[in-house]
């Protein structure tokens, strides 16, 4: 029987990305998948910058750049006539020259990402197969295994397995796990073209708040568009073709539809749900799996693929570590990603309940709040997406305790590194790091190559950066160090005196999950594995 580290079922966004991770890592990985090829028409369409970065960490977003990829820079919230009741510009990104939100085509996304994790010798997978059924002991799970091709079944066995099956997860459904309905459950008709003609058409997303029926337009990439159709309890007594040639002879008023190719025309039901366990002694759920949401704040592949960042670091130590501290940093999978989610679903619920709104009678009080919201300051959104939707801001305090920045993200700005521009997230790589400004820390050299001196002009040395962006930070968080954790986001962050307490806390998490050599200097470590 086969053995490998870790088994992933289901090669989408969010089980592509895993194996991308975990291949980088050096980690022997079977990923399977149900389908012969990727499935060719566009689903998901939006990702942010959050998610950019991680196709950067995964070295294939240059190739994403030349076909699936198109900023957009304005979300609207319009009335029936097309006026706006709420315009937002989300400027939430902390990335040099990347922007907030991104137009993508999923089947793009998806062969990058199969291209990416296909390069690592590690990694096998085998297409048109499916898991039939898995049982766990104290350290392995074993998988019966389906290939559809020749209709044998076989077993492999691994150390952890991955559920990333989708909404109706056999993972999650054999574990038991009961998901928790927020309540919120509306049908919409998607109805995605190709744009033949010569014309050009509004770049802003729009959700048009019509109480006849609740509209989504997008732009997208190419010569894609999308429209979303909300179906109403009155198309009940229709046919499902009733319905679709409503909805599509209303676009007759707003487009020359002669120059559209429909390519696909799917009713989609949109759930607001979340599982109550991630996870089950050795074996995880995510992306789909582990949650659903509305598309209103274009989370759901996002979702999934943060899933895929903020586990994979975890796994791939608790692959080579058996202890009290892997077994944590394991759990805090669940006590981050879980209250991150719950936050985005409550969210997207309720500006889909905006959206929705189908009361005529108090449409003109729906409208006044939107446009009174419309009034606020335009950063107001940002701080609170970035503080809410994007931060952990309760994470597990076992490993990661309450310093000052713990759960924030680390800003990614364009820097001078060895005399080349480039991206922050490129030198400090999937590492634990620490930046600082402070000498007196610098020559204590905690971490070796993974600490890095932020400097105010250019040096060419392994271990100093140079940027103007990151040292305004520095100034504006009023800190002289920060400890970065491998995902990007912060362990800590203080002033140089507070740099001993906060080691004290670290070193020993530090040390029980790599291998270390203390020295008599209380600054002094000497790192010898390093994801």
């Amino acid at each position: 029987m086969e053995f490998f580290d870790i088994i992933i079922t289901g090669c989408g966004p969010t089980g592509a990305t895993f194996a991308n991770y975990l291949g980088k890592c050096g980690l022997k990985i079977l990923i399977i998948d149900s389908e012969k090829e990727i499935v060719n028409y566009p689903r998901a369409v939006h990702i942010d910058e959050e998610v950019v970065r991680i196709f950067q960490e995964l070295d294939i977003f240059n190739q994403i750049k030349t076909t699936a990829i198109k900023e957009f820079e304005y979300y609207h919230l319009v009335n029936k006539k097309d006026k706006v009741l709420f315009e937002f510009k989300p400027n939430c990104s902390i990335s040099d020259e990347i922007p907030s939100c991104n137009w993508v085509l999923q089947p793009e996304i998806e062969k990058y990402l199969r291209n990416g994790f296909l390069q690592y010798p590690t990694i096998d997978f085998r297409k048109n197969t499916v898991c039939l059924d898995f049982f766990q002991t104290a350290d392995t799970v074993t998988v019966k295994l389906l290939n559809k091709e020749n209709n044998l079944s076989y077993n492999c066995a691994a150390k952890y397995l991955i559920g990333c099956d989708g909404g109706k997860s056999n993972t999650r459904k054999k574990l038991n796990i009961q998901m928790h309905d927020f309540g919120f459950k509306k049908e919409w008709l998607v109805v995605d073209t190709l744009y033949k003609g010569t014309e050009t058409f509004s770049e802003m997303h729009k959700q048009y708040c019509d109480p006849k029926r609740p509209t989504t337009y997008v732009n997208g990439v190419g010569s894609h568009f999308r429209w979303e159709f909300m179906i109403k309890k009155t198309d009940a007594d229709l046919s499902e073709a009733e319905v679709e040639k409503q909805c599509i002879e209303s676009l007759h008023l707003k487009v020359p539809m002669k120059d559209f190719e429909i390519i696909r025309k799917k009713k989609y039901t949109f759930y607001t749900l979340i599982a109550k366990k991630w996870r089950h002694k050795r074996i995880f759920i995510a992306g789909d799996a582990a949650h659903q949401m509305p598309p209103f704040l274009g989370q759901g592949m996002c979702a999934g693929i943060k899933d895929a960042r903020n586990l994979a670091w975890k796994i791939a130590i608790a692959c080579r570590v058996n202890n009290k501290y892997s077994e944590m940093l394991l759990n805090s999978y669940f006590e981050e990603r879980y209250l991150q989610v719950k936050r985005i679903i409550k969210v997207a619920s309720l500006l889909g309940r905006f959206i929705q709104f189908t009361n005529r009678y108090l449409t003109p009080f729906r409208d006044f709040v939107l446009k009174a919201i419309n009034i606020l300051p335009q950063h107001f959104p940002d701080l609170l997406i970035e503080k809410y939707l994007y931060s952990y801001t309760n994470s597990t305090r076992d490993i990661f305790p309450k310093f000052y920045l713990n759960g924030e993200r680390l800003p990614q700005p364009i820097v001078f590194y060895k005399n080349q521009k480039v991206y922050l997230d490129l030198i400090i790589k999937d590492k634990w790091v620490i930046l600082t400004k402070e000498e007196e820390i610098m020559k204590n050299n905690v971490f070796g190559t993974d600490l890095f001196y932020i400097t105010d002009k250019i040096i060419d040395s392994q271990h100093t950066i140079y940027g103007e962006n990151l040292l305004e930070w520095f100034k504006r968080k009023k800190i002289d160090f920060v400890i970065v954790r491998p995902d990007k986001i912060i362990y800590s962050g203080g002033k140089k005196e507070d740099f001993n307490t906060q080691l004290k806390k670290f070193n020993p998490f530090l040390a029980a999950i790599y291998s270390f050599k203390k020295t008599i200097n209380n600054f002094h470590l000497t790192n010898s594995a390093i994801l």
